[in-house]
């Protein structure tokens, strides 16, 4: 009797133990599926506010500017949001340069654009850089001088970096000149029929193309004479002749020594209707006078503007 009572306890005892190891593995089971984000520390951080990146800004102080060539002009940059390196960049290093300072130096006379670079930002300045004969914004020649560079029609000197507007313009500058501003056409013909245009001449296409177009003539001897200064009637014609050789609006002459049987004369009133040329002071237009530079340039710069629309 004592043997089974004894038994009888041991058995419940038993269950006690085992009940209380399941108990305890059910709660530590539970606690490993509880959700983390129930707790205090994990609702907390949940709630707390996401980390932003502050915002980047770059400005130049400058949209636009001016420089004479040889000159130095210094850029800044401000840049805010970022420690991150600068670059900077010129869109032409041979007209004008810049280091990684924002130092840029004026090599020869035309345009660029000085870009700096920051933290996928990017600000630039348009420089516009100056030949150094030609800086006075009141000169006539002022605006066509650097519109013709820009477009790429006419060159300057010294490794671009003098126009010389004072100097006087040979026949192969000026059908140069009007052979760019059309655009460089290639001309029909392979061979020039000048015997004194070499190939190796930079007015060599140009000469044959205005020749095939009825712009220039050449002399009895079949000569071009490139060296010779184109007067002031030469100019005009050639210009006539670009457009077509159109008929003057009016006959009506203002020029006292411009006459009916000048083979110029329709030329002339032509390009004075067109606002091209303009007189001197006297009434006259000195058709034999020598054409400047700055006066060629200007000639081109109203005819692109008058007679293409353009300018």
């Amino acid at each position: 009797m004592r043997i089974q009572i004894k038994t009888l306890v041991s058995v419940i005892a038993a269950a006690f133990l085992i009940g209380g190891a399941v108990l305890l593995a059910s709660n530590n089971i539970r606690a490993d599926i509880t959700d983390p984000g129930d707790t205090p520390a994990a609702t907390a951080a949940a709630t707390s506010s996401p980390t932003t990146k502050p915002d980047v800004s770059l400005k130049l102080d400058k949209k636009s500017a001016k420089i004479v060539c040889g000159d130095k002009l210094t850029l800044n940059a401000t840049v805010k949001g970022t420690d991150l390196r600068r670059w900077w960049i010129s869109s032409n290093p041979l007209i004008a340069s810049v280091d990684q300072k924002g130092n840029v130096t004026a090599r020869k006379s035309g345009s660029v654009t000085i870009t700096v670079y920051c933290a996928n930002k990017s600000a630039s300045c348009s420089v516009n850089v100056l030949y150094k004969d030609v800086t006075d914004k009141k000169d006539f020649w002022y605006v066509p001088t650097y519109y013709l560079t820009d477009a790429g029609v006419v060159e300057g000197y010294n490794n671009q970096t003098l126009f010389k507007p004072a100097k006087e313009c040979t026949r192969a500058q000026m059908v140069t000149f009007i052979w760019r501003l059309a655009g460089q056409p290639l001309p029909k013909a392979a061979k020039c029929k000048f015997t004194d245009v070499k190939i190796t001449d930079y007015y060599y296409l140009a000469c044959i193309w205005g020749n095939e177009n009825r712009i220039v003539e050449g002399y009895k001897d079949d000569t071009f004479r490139p060296t010779i200064v184109c007067a002031r009637k030469h100019a005009v014609t050639f210009l006539w002749r670009a457009a077509g050789q159109p008929e003057p609006d009016s006959y009506k002459n203002k020029f006292s020594d411009v006459e009916k049987t000048d083979y110029f004369y329709k030329a002339v009133l032509w390009a004075s209707q067109k606002k091209i040329l303009v007189g001197f002071d006297d009434g006259t237009f000195r058709p034999n006078a020598n054409c400047y530079r700055r006066q060629i340039v200007t000639f081109l710069y109203k005819y692109d503007k008058y007679v293409n629309d353009k300018g």
